[in-house]
């Protein structure tokens, strides 16, 4: 999450300069770098004197190799900011608006290994090697003042048998949330909240129980 809200920062800065036909193909491009996913975008575009960057349209797909085509989706992201910010130690986005999000999990388990299409599970493996970045000379932190997720839905597999497919999530309104854990709460943190809600929306007890174990969920 860090490393995309700071790809925002570069694409304002290119916002400004190049035509929306350019910065479609450098959102693309960055995106998918920062995801490690193709990415879909149907258009975007950036209002200096609302202070707003537009996307319509958004689209993470999936692997091949699951069922569902996106991991996530919105028909609309607004994210609204002061661009003078942008060059501070610690960069304030004052408001992300996302409509109509879907965000669709899928889960294999297979004997005792188990699997996921957003690579949380991946991290637990004994045998899971993170990637190492270089040390960057500086280090800022992101802080957004305001999310909104308004309309958002769900879908879930689990051991490709069990399909729950337009769960409706519960509309999110959260502040201070940032890369900073001393001057806001986690990105992680905000991430984790998103899958709990899903997992308390599955209506099947059993298999609710399992993702419970599998996540380490908290009623």
């Amino acid at each position: 999450m860090k490393k995309i809200l700071f790809f925002f920062l570069t694409l304002i800065l290119f916002l400004i300069i190049f035509n929306n036909s350019v910065l479609q193909i450098i959102l693309n491009i960055s995106l998918e770098k920062i995801t490690e996913k193709k990415v879909k975008i149907d258009s975007s575009e950036f209002n200096l004197k609302k202070k707003e960057l537009l996307i319509n349209n958004l689209k993470v797909q999936n692997d091949t190799d699951f069922y569902f085509k996106n991991i996530f989706s919105s028909n609309k992201i607004i994210i609204k900011f002061n661009p003078f910010n942008l060059f501070s130690d610690t960069i304030i986005l004052d408001e992300i608006i996302f409509f109509n999000p879907i965000l669709s999990i899928e889960i294999s388990k297979n004997k005792k290994i188990l699997k996921d299409n957003i690579s949380v599970l991946e991290k637990r493996s004994e045998t899971y090697k993170p990637k190492i970045y270089p040390k960057k000379k500086i280090d800022r932190n992101v802080i957004v003042k305001k999310i909104k997720i308004i309309d958002p839905q769900g879908n879930l597999i689990f051991n490709n048998k069990y399909k729950f497919e337009n769960l409706n999530l519960s509309n999110m309104k959260l502040t201070n949330i940032g890369t900073s854990t001393e001057k806001s709460t986690h990105f992680k943190k905000f991430f984790e909240l998103i899958l709990t809600d899903l997992y308390l929306k599955i209506p099947n007890h059993d298999i609710k129980n399992e993702i419970k174990n599998i996540y380490k969920f908290k009623n």
